[in-house]
């Protein structure tokens, strides 16, 4: 049942080129490929030959020594570089695991609320990578869904230390939810809908976001990390939001701070998201 944590030089190396690429590499041929989402899901991984097979199955074998060529450029700069950052990521790996108990419980939690029983959540690998061009004060998470592929990325900030609190953890969670929520495929169908029925007022308002994706993400945010969920059990606060939202982080504390009794009653009662919660959401959004 433990987090499966990975650090892989390999997928730090190529995120390292990615980033690097858009001052270095700008007037190369390597930006469409290290911008291309296909190669760049296919970053990460543990095994450094699995990610080269599978950066090859997408770009041809030619292209691939194309990539591997330029980054030799970087690769010494690199070094020096990773010998720093990988100590840090141990870190935050060790944060991530001194902390899993916690993280269960509000696992056991979501998983109530999508439907789901089944689901290891030792089964998704959760890659750290480093970044050193960001200045954000929180690190960023994002998921990539494939029946059965899924894995997590968590991007930390290069100068980013060890917090006292349990935010990163709520970030991390929500990114299991996106997967979790997924196995119920009914719920999914129904959030779907939805998204369609209302597609033109959700793009509006999400600035040209997917309608389902804008949704979801406003669904799941409504119980972490911006809402009850994660007050509940990680100590962050709901703030109240009362003002117009004007991008998608106002959109999701203003949904977290609107549902907040609602989402209350559905973890007392371990009420599964249905389409009440559906409803509830939606008129949040259209008020």
């Amino acid at each position: 049942m433990s987090l499966s944590i990975k650090i892989s030089r390999l997928s730090n190396l190529l995120f390292f080129t990615q980033k690097s690429n858009r001052v270095k590499f700008n007037k190369s041929d390597l930006q469409k490929y290290l911008l291309d989402e296909k190669v760049s899901l296919s970053f990460y991984g543990e095994k450094e030959d699995k990610i080269w097979k599978q950066i090859e199955k997408n770009i041809g074998k030619d292209n691939v020594k194309e990539i591997q060529n330029s980054i030799i450029l970087l690769d010494k700069e690199f070094d020096i570089y990773w010998h720093k950052a990988y100590k840090h990521l141990l870190s935050w790996q060790q944060y991530f695991l001194d902390n899993e108990s916690l993280f269960q419980k509000v696992i056991f939690k979501i998983k109530k609320l999508s439907g789901i029983n089944n689901f290891l959540i030792s089964r998704v690998p959760i890659y750290l990578v480093s970044d050193l061009t960001s200045k954000d004060k929180e690190i960023n998470a994002w998921f990539s869904w494939e029946p059965k592929n899924s894995f997590i990325v968590v991007e930390i900030p290069f100068n980013l230390q060890i917090p006292k609190d349990f935010f990163p953890l709520a970030v991390l969670a929500h990114e299991f939810f996106h997967l979790i929520l997924r196995k119920n495929e009914d719920l999914f169908l129904k959030i779907t809908k939805i998204a369609e029925k209302n597609n033109e007022l959700l793009i509006k308002l999400s600035k040209n976001m997917p309608a389902k994706m804008f949704l979801e993400e406003l669904l799941i945010s409504s119980f972490i990390p911006e809402g009850y969920l994660s007050e509940k059990y990680l100590k962050t606060i709901v703030i109240p939001f009362k003002s117009k939202p004007k991008d998608l982080l106002e959109w999701r504390k203003f949904i977290a701070y609107k549902l907040y009794k609602i989402t209350g009653l559905y973890l007392k009662d371990y009420k599964i998201i249905d389409e009440d919660y559906l409803r509830d959401l939606l008129g949040a959004i259209k008020y």
